[in-house]
């Protein structure tokens, strides 16, 4: 049996979270005929209720870090039966706390109802979230206060905002203690780590708290060598709220993120898209949605029965064994049926091609036009040299040895269930097509998004000591990741470092 740990940062990657553990919820048998497709025990920790019974509770395997006032109505000790560090029991609930909506109210009569659910009753992640979290999952941070789809104020001076890198990393010294007694519970729980995966947001201080805590478990547990990826997720909400100031803590972030993980996939998801209708952009159980598609993906190839593949098989075929080639920088939902079914010659479905015949993985993209969601940092140009493509489709395909014509290592990984997330009751109707497969790729064109950012680093003129501590380190550090994603592909040298 292995497991993987989740530490998910703030309240998009929150909301993106509950997306993905209530399609493991569904995913739990409640009658004893119920066929088991996935491996439970990999997300979802099983506790026993009684000695000798045979029912149990299932529990994430999860760390959620959110801010004061972050978690809505939901009381993170409600459900359990008595308050650990006072061992006081449960009497009732704060009366200057939010109500809960209608759907967590008939949750907890035993009830399912998704029509009670709607953009104006689901401002936070626990108002559509259907586990329930061990009290050692959730960890809110005292000095700052949450403030929906924005920045985070200082509960004592509102004026100050939890949006720089450097905010992150002193916050974390004020929960250290907590934050890492908590994981190491979860640890404890583990027969087999398989590795981390960590959801933060690059626009905030989310960052610096993730790197801050990061360093302190792989010291203290893993002594810098366990498997750690981090999707590092951009909240378009806050793109009109960047100042300069905003913008340099991204670019420390990003470069921050890419060094304390051991694969990092950014996401910025691109919501104009032919796939998409009904999509409220200023609803974060919306627009957390979309990443959550293609981490499920990921996620029912870790643990399903059949194809299984662990995270560090995935991340030994991806990497190659070239530890600095590890952003993944594109990364698609490629739609796949045909319209009024019939099959448009500019949209044309793979489910009308016979897979068991498709030779060459890379070539099928090209020769059908399809709709998309872009969610990676970079997009397919023409000029851009591939240096892995990763496939996730819902059958079999075959994908033989590179052709002549193309030597881009492929992947090509099964997962039959990924798009019954998009049928989970809380899982908002913004999908057009909901039949897809998953593309995440690593080519050069991180270099065109690394550049200019690399430029504004050399060119900054403000006295940002407590963000940057030292610009030359990195501007270096931006100019190593240009020329690992450089070498074997140019031969002008001094392109390395435009």
């Amino acid at each position: 049996m292995t497991e993987i740990l989740n530490l998910s940062y703030g309240q998009y990657s929150n909301s993106t979270i509950t997306h993905l553990y209530n399609f493991q919820e569904s995913q739990i048998p409640y009658t004893k005929d119920t066929k088991l497709n996935h491996q439970l025990s990999t997300f979802l920790y099983r506790s026993v209720t009684s000695q000798g019974s045979s029912s149990a509770n299932y529990y994430p395997r999860a760390l959620l870090f959110d801010l004061r006032g972050g978690l809505g109505a939901l009381n993170k000790y409600e459900y359990a039966e008595e308050v650990p560090h006072l061992n006081m029991p449960i009497v009732n609930q704060d009366p200057t706390q939010l109500q809960k909506n209608e759907y967590q109210k008939s949750l907890d009569q035993g009830e399912t109802n998704a029509s009670l659910l709607n953009t104006s009753n689901t401002k936070y992640w626990t108002d559509y979230n259907k586990l329930i979290y061990n009290p050692k999952s959730i960890v809110t941070l005292p000095s700052y206060q949450h403030q929906y789809n924005d920045f985070g104020t200082n509960y004592n001076l509102p004026a100050q905002k939890f949006h720089l890198y450097s905010t992150g990393q002193h916050e974390f010294k004020s929960i250290e203690s907590e934050s890492v007694e908590n994981f190491r519970y979860w640890l404890e729980k583990c027969d087999h780590l398989s590795g981390l995966q960590v959801g933060t947001t690059i626009d905030d201080s989310w960052s610096g708290f993730t790197t801050s805590m990061i360093e302190v478990v792989q010291d203290e547990f893993f002594n810098n060598k366990e498997n750690i990826w981090i999707y590092g997720q951009y909240n378009h909400a806050l793109a009109e709220k960047q100042s300069l100031v905003n913008k340099v803590s991204q670019i420390k972030s990003f470069i921050e993120l890419y060094k304390s993980s051991s694969l990092f996939i950014p996401l910025c998801p691109d919501y104009n898209s032919s796939m998409i209708s009904n999509l409220d952009l200023g609803s974060i159980w919306h627009t957390s949605c979309v990443p959550a598609i293609f981490i499920n993906s990921i996620w029912g190839v870790n643990n399903q029965y059949v194809d299984q593949v662990n995270m560090f098989h995935m991340q030994e075929n991806l990497l190659r064994g070239d530890e600095a080639r590890k952003i993944v920088n594109e990364v698609k939902i490629v739609g796949e049926e045909a319209i009024d079914g019939v099959a448009d010659p500019m949209m044309m479905s793979m489910t009308d091609l016979d897979l068991t015949k498709v030779r060459d993985l890379s070539t099928l993209t090209a020769q059908v036009p399809k709709s998309e969601i872009n969610l990676g940092i970079s997009k397919s140009m023409g000029n851009v040299r591939y240096i892995n493509k990763n496939f996730i489709n819902d059958k079999k395909v075959e994908a033989n040895s590179p052709t002549s014509n193309d030597e881009t290592p492929t992947n090509v990984y099964t997962n039959p269930y990924m798009s019954k997330m998009t049928e989970i009751d809380t899982f908002p109707n913004i999908l057009n097509d909901n039949k897809f497969h998953i593309e995440f790729n690593v080519h050069t064109g991180i270099k065109d998004y690394l550049k200019p950012r690399k430029k504004s680093i050399e060119n900054l003129r403000l006295n940002l000591d407590d963000l940057v501590e030292d610009k030359a380190e990195l501007v270096e550090d931006i100019s190593n990741i240009i020329s690992s994603y450089s070498s074997g592909f140019e031969s002008d040298e001094d392109d390395y470092y435009d």
